[in-house]
């Protein structure tokens, strides 16, 4: 039954005078249009790559200009800026809430605002209060005690320390400020509780979380640029890695799926070629196939690995010129490695291990 099924399927085949040849010729055909497609998509994959590639050590040249932390200042300095981070956070948490309730205290049903709009305020108040007194202790401490550059203030030309005063007027009046709120909520617990001392906490507190916030931030922000250009370097070395192996599995999925196929179709002709000998001492067929590549594995082979690089040729030419025009790229070396792993110079299946692979048994060609 399996043989009229394989009979059907390959008569024309079967039935003609040079059918081993034109059978082979129609399975290397479809090796060329499977692997060459899988190879474009390989390709088109590699080339993205390679111009991100192209991109990131242009990044990684700028980056390697500017100082950088090496291994184990990187680690300390990174716990030292998550552990500010998080006591920026609390105090400003803090900060906000004293303010917040010390507000309240006056802004109550007597002025005759709706409790949202009067929660609104107090919360916007706090908010301003606590953020100003942040960003001003911070500016003030750079003023006083320079650690950092920036261009657009040194634009004018003026030292940092001449508005040093304006910075410490503001502080004061923010501290002033907060002191006063806080006063009226402060006496109000020190009276119900009995403890003086209570009065000089809350006030204290209140005014102190916004100078710890801008202090411990302007002390995170001593590192925060020499951190960033590290970590960012470090970022792109990793993709940088990332892509030289996805380029080389890319090379080694083309020339496995080659090889693969090649066997594959290898196989296929060889069980057709039982059928047509036995086809032909019945009808008494005398069918040559002396100089034809379907003689050997080997001339098969080498006929396969020809065809297949003239296919791809131009496909190749295109992409390394796509690769030449992109800004940025170099005409180097690194720009061939996307088709460094071609599948006709990938290890190829030796005669032995074409003959000590298993018979396989009759199916239609796909």
């Amino acid at each position: 039954m399996a043989d009229l099924f394989y009979r059907a399927g390959k008569g024309r085949f079967l039935r003609n005078e040079n059918g081993v040849k034109r059978y082979a010729e129609s399975g290397l055909s479809d090796l060329l249009v499977r692997t060459t497609k899988r190879s474009a998509k390989y390709r088109e994959t590699n080339e993205n790559l390679l111009v991100e590639k192209a991109n990131l050590r242009m990044r990684n040249t700028e980056l390697a200009e500017q100082p950088m932390l090496d291994g184990s200042e990187y680690f300390s300095v990174r716990r030292r800026i998550r552990i500010n981070t998080a006591i920026i956070v609390a105090s400003v948490v803090a900060g906000i809430f004293l303010s917040f309730v010390s507000i309240s205290a006056f802004l109550n049903e007597t002025t005759g605002i709706d409790g949202w709009v009067r929660t609104m305020a107090a919360l916007v108040f706090a908010v301003v209060l606590v953020g100003g007194g942040l960003i001003v202790t911070e500016r003030l401490i750079e003023s006083l005690i320079p650690r950092r550059t920036f261009k657009a203030e040194n634009r004018g030309g003026e030292s940092p320390k001449a508005v040093a005063w304006l910075w410490a007027l503001l502080l004061v009046a923010i501290e002033v400020a907060i002191f006063a709120l806080a006063d009226v909520r402060a006496a109000q617990l020190s009276a119900q509780t009995g403890h003086d001392a209570l009065y000089l906490g809350f006030v204290v507190f209140a005014m102190i979380m916004p100078i710890v916030a801008g202090t411990i931030r302007w002390d995170a922000m001593r590192f925060v640029d020499v951190f960033e250009t590290t970590q960012a370097f470090r970022g792109t070395e990793d993709r940088l890695a990332q892509i030289d192996s996805l380029l080389q599995q890319n090379g080694e999925f083309e020339s496995n799926f080659y090889k693969v196929k090649l066997l594959e179709v290898w196989d296929d002709i060889n069980e057709f070629k039982t059928h047509k000998d036995n086809y032909n001492e019945k009808k008494g067929i005398v069918e040559s196939i002396d100089g034809h590549f379907v003689q050997s594995f080997d001339q098969f082979q080498a006929e396969a690995s020809k065809r297949y690089d003239n296919d791809i040729r131009d496909l190749t030419s295109k992409s390394m010129r796509r690769l030449d025009a992109t800004p940025g790229g170099s005409k180097s070396n690194s720009k061939l490695d996307a088709f460094s792993m071609r599948p006709s110079d990938a290890p190829k299946p030796t005669a032995k291990e074409v003959d000590d692979r298993p018979k396989m048994t009759a199916r239609p060609v796909r």
